[in-house]
């Protein structure tokens, strides 16, 4: 065969596996639907609602899962995705905030518009938020601390990589649900609890640098403060209808977070000094959670290599498997009883942690 035929060969192959990337443009469509909901108002504003509340969590039951380790691909599509993930993010925002201060959204809309935009920040922002602060490259993080600071949680950029994934499975982890434990009680547990958890890292850090620990040196206390005057200049610059809305919008993206948080390691006990394994994560192959949240549903291979990028990740068959995707499991975790009947006879050796 030719050399320049063989190169040919070879520069299509690459093409065709790069091209196999474009599936996790799934993941845009709730930013998309938000923004074109903001602009038009009235019902569009439930457009993404319907899609994130209703279709994802019933394609999850619906489709079938797919374990096929991923293919080698430079990532060069996967990370423009995320790039495009923090543009999108952004404009769902803004949108929120100019058709609310045009006045393209009024009365009741105002609130559907701030859930909607909500379920958006919390898919999308939050998630690539999470994909981006994993990686080496600082200006990658700076993204990813852009996009929690639009949701108002700007901490986890700390908590996560320095708390979470070194404590992960132990009771000194806020972010690992208990065995029996609800998520509402999770929830009210964990929200303080990192943040003080990411405070007290950020204090060692500089007290080891002999620095003033709770000045604005200190990234919690300094994102924390950005955040509340950002909030400010919103009810004095643009009313106090985008002020609850911004504020809607971000309640409910942390506390999809802390959703995911709270089925991702649930009963999984890790002792003091075990190495952290695949059996310290759910998993789930479901596609539509997989391609739409940037593979964080393949959460066991994540905490072995936390620097791995998302399209590499791989399914574990050892791992503890749900009996669906993150979004197929929503609606079960907000019922305990129900969460409980079916999630804890699946854990093996069940451990109060």
């Amino acid at each position: 065969m030719k050399p320049s035929v063989l190169l040919l060969k070879h520069k299509y192959a690459y093409i065709w596996k790069e091209a196999g990337s474009l599936s996790y443009l799934v993941s845009l469509l709730p930013a998309l639907l938000v923004i074109a909901g903001n602009v038009l108002g009235g019902h569009f504003t439930m457009m993404n609602s319907i899609l994130s509340g209703m279709l994802l969590p019933l394609a999850d039951w619906v489709l079938p899962t797919n374990t096929q380790k991923p293919k080698s691909v430079a990532g060069t599509i996967p990370d423009c995705i995320l790039l495009l993930a923090v543009l999108s993010h952004a404009l769902a925002v803004i949108s929120l905030i100019f058709g609310i201060y045009t006045e393209s959204i009024t009365g009741e809309w105002i609130w559907a518009a701030a859930i909607s935009t909500g379920f958006s920040s919390g898919i999308l922002g939050i998630n690539s938020a999470h994909e981006l602060i994993h990686r080496k490259k600082k200006w990658l993080q700076n993204l990813g601390i852009w996009n929690l600071f639009l949701a108002n949680y700007t901490h986890f950029y700390i908590e996560h990589r320095l708390g979470h994934h070194v404590r992960v499975g132990t009771m000194e982890d806020p972010a690992t649900a208990r065995y029996n434990e609800s998520f509402y009680h999770f929830f009210i547990r964990t929200v303080p609890a990192q943040w003080k958890s990411g405070l007290q890292i950020e204090v060692k850090r500089l007290s080891k640098q002999q620095k003033r620990r709770y000045g604005l040196q200190n990234f919690v206390i300094r994102s924390m403060l950005c955040q509340i005057t950002r909030m400010v200049l919103l009810a004095v610059w643009l009313g106090t209808n985008v002020f609850w809305a911004y504020a809607i919008q971000s309640i409910f993206a942390f506390f999809l977070l802390e959703f995911v948080n709270y089925i991702e390691h649930y009963g999984l006990a890790r002792q003091k000094g075990e190495l952290v394994n695949i059996h310290h994560s759910w998993q789930s192959d479901a596609i539509s959670s997989r391609f739409t949240l940037f593979e964080l549903s393949r959460h066991s291979d994540h905490h072995v290599k936390a620097y791995k990028p998302y399209y590499l990740l791989e399914s574990h068959e050892d791992s503890y498997v749900l009996p669906s995707g993150y979004f197929g499991m929503f609606y079960i975790g907000m019922i305990p009883p129900l969460w409980f009947r079916l999630i804890n006879p699946l854990i093996h050796h069940p451990q109060a942690n």
